[in-house]
């Protein structure tokens, strides 16, 4: 379910309306638009646009259009409904100087406003977004008023996933280097929603969210959309966030410029060594909650996908007592311990040793906190048989009786029907609130095979099993407390 609500501190997310922007010369002089925007979603696969926003130069009370050509980024899309709207595309139910043109948005055309950097393996904002709009049978009240738009909107767009996050802060300390061996100043910056609904007086849960690769750099608007982070703080999962008169839950997401598993030459990692951002990253979160009394310390909740859910591992190894729960998914974590040069920096083969990184000592550490993975068998960046399914073994032969694993076979979308995104997408099911099901523990401790690891993959929530009595992630999540 999409939220549609719109806060009223906009300008503190990806909102850049300038309503003031270049219109292009045959509907300026028409007298028909003032301004263009583009309305940004979160999706499943990332962002989309699924609207133009148009200013009118003055108020209607009511608009039509026929046979609408509209292109966004060089791809033609189809229109599937046009009419007035407020300024942040809501439907409006009187007269308004506003129009959405709404079109047809999925997986394939999704109009998405970010680009690939293949020089960092990150996302960014598109340099340019150009959006074309050729409506000749446009009207206004009743009164032709053709509509000839081609401009460059991607500095004028609305964003209300991203302006649900309203609280934007950062946090600057100064580290040992692990790999230089020198001190080094770091910056995270932090998105959090801080929803109004909250009970004064009340202690409240944190969830933690922590992005993957593609999401790093210093603004927190690409963590939030660019995997659906937004989901976090929409009605759907916020409901199951409750305790006496506390309703919903904070979201934090933390950004870090490079990698959760750079160890400190600038590089992704493989997963066998400790984030240099270990230190910051708890210090980043210690001072929101120092600065948010009525955070309850005893709920809060880690979680994050890929790189990220490396960083969830990492931080509960060096944190063990912090944590209320933890949540990772398709998490990077490596088993076993990769080589290195002498310097610190990993061999470009990639070359596995048989030494354990996730040792005995750690397991011992972690295996009394809640937790629940979440991945897909066929993942083909994160190897669940190097990575989760090992550690989740051992944890059970350990003794952990709190620890649960949702493993699908495949990962299919719900915002694009019938699409099956790449395996390691596993943060799809977890923010369509489809993890319901959990691997069988018990399987799972008896297995010697480490092809299957005693697991059966199905679609069907990610396991055949419950955990314990739970109906899904967000309502175990939610009653976990120290």
């Amino acid at each position: 379910m999409k939220n549609k609500k719109v806060l009223a501190l906009l300008a503190a997310a990806c909102l850049t309306l300038g309503m003031t922007s270049m219109v292009s010369s045959a509907a300026e002089a028409d007298g028909v638009v003032a301004s263009t925007a583009i309305f940004v979603q979160g999706y499943e696969w990332g962002p989309g646009v699924p609207k133009i926003i148009v200013e009118l130069q003055k108020e209607a009370s009511e608009v039509s259009a026929e046979g609408c050509a509209v292109t966004t980024a060089g791809k033609e899309r189809t229109v599937t409904d046009v009419y007035l709207c407020d300024e942040n595309g809501e439907k409006a139910e009187g007269a308004s100087k506003y129009v959405a043109i709404e079109m047809e948005t999925r997986s394939e055309v999704s109009g998405s406003p970010f680009s690939y950097d293949i020089s960092v393996f990150m996302n960014k904002w598109s340099e340019a977004y150009q959006v074309t709009v050729d409506c000749p049978d446009f009207t206004v009240d009743g009164e032709a008023a053709p509509l000839a738009i081609d401009e460059d909107c991607i500095g004028n767009r609305i964003c209300p996933d991203t302006a649900m996050f309203n609280s934007r802060d950062s946090f600057t300390g100064t580290y040992m280097n692990n790999i230089t061996g020198e001190e080094e100043e770091i910056t995270l910056r932090t998105a959090a929603y801080e929803p109004e609904s909250l009970a004064d007086g009340e202690k409240n849960p944190l969830i933690i969210w922590l992005h993957g690769q593609g999401e790093g750099g210093t603004d927190p608007d690409i963590e939030i959309i660019g995997n659906e982070v937004c989901a976090l703080a929409r009605p759907e999962i916020q409901s199951y966030f409750s305790a006496g008169d506390q309703q919903g839950a904070y979201v934090l997401a933390v950004q870090c410029e490079t990698y959760w598993m750079d160890e400190g030459d600038g590089t992704n990692g493989k997963g066998s060594g400790v984030s240099r951002y270990t230190e910051i990253l708890m210090d980043t979160i210690a001072d929101y909650v120092d600065s948010h009394p009525d955070v309850d310390p005893n709920r809060i909740y880690l979680g994050g996908c890929s790189n990220g859910g490396y960083m969830t591992m990492n931080m509960i190894i060096n944190y063990p007592d912090y944590f209320a729960a933890a949540y990772p998914n398709c998490e990077a974590y490596a088993f076993y311990e990769y080589e290195k040069n002498e310097d610190g920096t990993y061999k470009q083969d990639g070359t596995v040793t048989e030494t354990r990184w996730v040792t005995d000592e750690k397991i011992e550490a972690i295996k009394d906190i809640p937790i629940w993975f979440v991945l897909s068998v066929n993942d083909p960046v994160v190897d669940p048989k190097a990575y989760e399914l090992p550690t989740y073994r051992a944890l059970v032969q350990a003794g952990a009786e709190n620890t649960w694993l949702s493993l699908f076979e495949t990962i299919e979308g719900t915002d694009s029907e019938g699409t099956e995104y790449m395996g390691h997408f596993a943060w799809v099911k977890l923010f369509n609130n489809e993890v319901t099901g959990v691997q069988d523990r018990e399987a799972i401790a008896a297995s010697t095979d480490n092809e299957t690891f005693g697991a059966a993959p199905t679609n069907n929530g990610g396991g055949e099993l419950a955990a314990g009595e739970f109906t899904n992630i967000f309502a175990w999540l939610n009653a976990q407390s120290k």
